[in-house]
């Protein structure tokens, strides 16, 4: 077979929105590329379950993790593409080492992995890019192209894992993730997927068309925007009702115990208790299920106090995968 002119992997698994995931599989087959290898699946997948069809015990098959190749002709990199199925479950360091491996041997000079940035963010929003180097060249060149870098913090599982492996053995790589809406990453997310690819397109210089993601993703916002709708009317409705309750209770309790005994009214911008409860009951159970994130970013938005609060309830979303 004929060598790989300095290809470029780039690398997915699936995780929150599919972005990353969806992104690769979007660029191989946009590409035409050809599946040309497999990574073996060894002991790093547990399968702890079987099949049974028509009563008969179906062995299953390990998640599989194929490589593609594009060759770019005129183009001065090629590219490798590696699409998984799962994560795997044990031995992921050796995973990605095994992977980088095959890289080298295949000559690759930069590594890519494609994840997504659960973010605060409104599904009509534009989906911005982030990004974690390896190296300050490669810093310098996403942000030449705009690209916002991720200060502090981590970037969960293979996305980030395989980047190490390649550090080690003298590669350069970035991690480019997508921002979508936090509160829907059971979602593929196409507009991050187009937006990560756009990225890839003019810091690799391989023309990518992702007009048919775009499409998708108008179709999606779409139906996250009626849903936002409907998570708003539901958490207006449930603050009312809480509103109701609580201002029933002071009033039974100040009758309990006189009105002279009953602290003045909030003021200065101080919350009430049991408002203060509350929220801190809602920021527990954000923190457990984000998509409850709305109905606390509600409720501070009718107390007014979003601008108190807003450092902390952005720190629930402050997490890449």
């Amino acid at each position: 077979m004929e060598k790989l002119r300095d290809p470029w992997l780039v690398a997915a698994w699936p995780g929150m929105g599919f972005v990353g995931h969806l992104a690769a599989a979007y660029l191989a087959r946009s590409l035409s590329a050809e599946v040309t290898g497999e990574v073996p699946p060894r002991e790093h997948f547990d399968l702890a379950k079987v099949d049974v069809k028509n009563g008969i015990v179906v062995p299953r098959q390990p998640p599989r993790t194929l490589l593609s190749t594009w060759r770019g002709g005129d183009h001065p990199h090629d590219l490798l593409i590696l699409q998984s199925e799962r994560q795997p479950e044990t031995g992921s360091r050796r995973f990605c080492d095994e992977v980088i491996a095959m890289a080298k041997e295949q000559g690759v000079v930069r590594t890519f992995t494609f994840a997504a940035m659960g973010m605060p963010t409104s599904p009509d929003a534009p989906s911005r890019v982030f990004a974690a180097a390896t190296d300050v060249a490669l810093a310098s060149e996403l942000r030449a192209l705009g690209v916002e870098f991720l200060a502090d913090g981590e970037i969960g599982g293979m996305n980030g894992l395989l980047l190490a492996s390649a550090a080690e053995r003298g590669l350069s790589g970035a991690c480019l993730l997508g921002e979508f809406p936090f509160f829907a990453s059971a979602v593929p997310n196409p507009k991050a997927a187009a937006s990560i690819l756009r990225v890839f397109s003019r810091i690799s210089g391989v023309p990518i068309d992702v007009t048919e993601l775009d499409h998708q993703a108008a179709e999606v916002q779409k139906q996250l925007m009626a849903l936002v709708k409907q998570l708003e009317e539901v958490a207006r409705a449930q603050s009312a009702s809480q509103g109701r309750s609580g201002r029933k209770e002071a009033e039974e309790e100040r009758e309990k115990e006189g009105a002279e005994d009953w602290p003045a009214p909030a003021n200065d911008g101080d919350l009430a208790p049991e408002d203060q409860q509350r929220i801190e009951g809602l920021f527990v159970a954000a923190a457990h299920d984000r998509s409850k994130a709305i109905q606390l970013k509600t409720e501070l938005d009718r107390l007014d106090v979003f601008k108190r609060y807003e450092n902390r309830f952005l720190d629930l979303f402050k997490r890449a995968e």
